[in-house]
């Protein structure tokens, strides 16, 4: 294993006092003829000449003068290929590190900054894979691995959170002149994806639909099946756009524009669930399950929706009550096709699974399982509700197990101080 700092004589100031660097323009070989070679009268100038391409090194002479150590670009880059291949992420760090800084005029100095950008995702890195990828970029950004470069950096800006980034980046990437059909789909898919963290849910729509849009136009030779991950994964986040916009309306009074607001959602809703419908029926492992979970999530968003509409001041508590108990028998089909489609969804993901991030989703499945079949035959849970939405407090707060808890006991609170107060009337008569 190579390494310069290890198992052979450091590298310190003293003994870099010289370093020689041989480049391929500068190592040529000269033959020159003698007159007995049988090439008499060729002279010195007509003589022909020989180029050898030979790989850049690095020598180092100590203080004595003596040679030391010499580094070949090409050896150095083959031990940080093994390296990473068997999974030896800081090994491969280390030799590449070594052509970034000592070889910047080698062809190996764009791969290793690359490939080094790849050994610190796998250590989770992100940051420093960040800037491998930010110096391809911009040291050479007419390489083809500047354009791959791209990507990988807005996969890395993913995982720091850096939405704004990975839209000007993808932005930025579609405009070059070298950009294929595939490149363009993941660029509009990771764009859009980004604008969908940042809540600019029309936009992320819209490219979404220009993804899917350019696939259907694409050459027969160039353009993705249906199940491709890039497809699928536009299809499920149109459908999750359209979903946000359905939850960015609320059901407020007066009532005309009670209902404008409704019908307004109920068309959102039937657009989201044909977008998830269509990224569910390929069966892809992620996108696909994902989807069937948004879809009982689309049910049980839009009648926790009904459930917290405003309600107007003048009505008594009992004209409430009663409100509640008509508003629950009409809504009941939306919470039902939701435990239905929950359900689905967990057999689906038994069978398409292949690592534990697809059943990511799943389990969100069933923890929305089990909560909307306790609310359905849980009057207390769905008292909880009513009063939430009387006090104007999020719906959220009816499944925190600390909140939930707290009004249990003032349930029982209320409970033991309504008997008391009846003990007491019955005491006086």
């Amino acid at each position: 294993m190579f390494t310069i700092n290890r198992s052979r004589k450091k590298l310190t100031p003293a003994l870099l006092l010289t370093s020689l660097l041989f480049s391929s323009q500068i190592l040529a070989c000269k033959t020159t003829s003698s007159k007995n070679d049988g090439l008499d009268g060729l002279s010195d100038s007509n003589q022909p000449s020989q180029h050898i391409d030979l790989d850049p090194m690095l020598v180092t002479v100590g203080p004595d003068g003596k040679e030391g150590l010499s580094v070949n670009a090409d050896e150095v880059f083959q031990k940080a290929y093994t390296a990473y291949a068997a999974r030896r992420y800081e090994d491969a760090l280390s030799h590449y590190a070594v052509i970034i800084k000592y070889f910047p005029e080698s062809r190996f100095y764009v791969p290793s900054l690359f490939n080094g950008g790849l050994a610190n995702e796998k250590l989770e890195r992100w940051d420093t894979a960040a800037q491998n990828y930010l110096r391809i970029i911009e040291t050479s950004p007419d390489k083809s691995d500047a354009k791959d470069a791209y990507f990988r950096l807005a996969n890395v800006y993913e995982k720091l959170g850096k939405n704004k980034e990975i839209v000007d980046l993808m932005t930025e990437v579609m405009l070059r002149s070298d950009v294929e059909h595939f490149d363009r789909i993941e660029g509009h898919a990771r764009r859009s994806m980004a604008l969908l963290e940042l809540g600019q849910y029309n936009e992320a729509e819209d490219g979404f639909r220009i993804l899917l849009q350019l696939n259907r136009e694409a050459d027969i030779s160039q353009r993705l099946n249906d199940s491709a991950e890039y497809i699928v994964q536009a299809q499920f986040g149109m459908g999750r756009a359209l979903h946000l916009q359905v939850l960015q309306i609320a059901l407020v009074l007066p009532t005309e524009k009670m209902g404008e607001d409704l019908e307004t959602k109920a068309n959102l809703f039937l657009k989201a669930q044909s977008a998830y419908i269509q990224a569910l029926r390929v069966h892809h492992p992620q996108w696909s399950v994902a989807a069937g979970y948004m879809i009982g999530r689309l049910y049980e968003d839009f009648y926790l929706d009904i459930l917290s509409a405003e309600i107007p001041e003048s009505l008594t508590d009992e004209q409430i009550s009663l409100y509640f108990e008509e508003l629950r028998k009409q809504l009941r089909p939306l919470m039902v096709r939701a435990i239905q489609v929950y359900e689905k969804n967990l057999s689906l993901s038994k069978r398409l699974a292949k690592s534990p991030s697809d059943s990511e989703w799943a389990n969100a499945s069933d923890v929305h399982l089990q909560r909307l079949k306790s609310y359905l035959d849980d009057p207390f849970t769905q008292r909880r509700a009513e009063r939430l939405v009387i006090q104007g407090r999020p719906l959220d707060d009816l499944w925190n197990p600390s909140l939930m808890a707290k009004d249990v006991i003032d349930e029982a609170l209320d409970s033991a101080r309504d008997e008391l107060e009846a003990d007491a009337k019955k005491t006086k008569i």
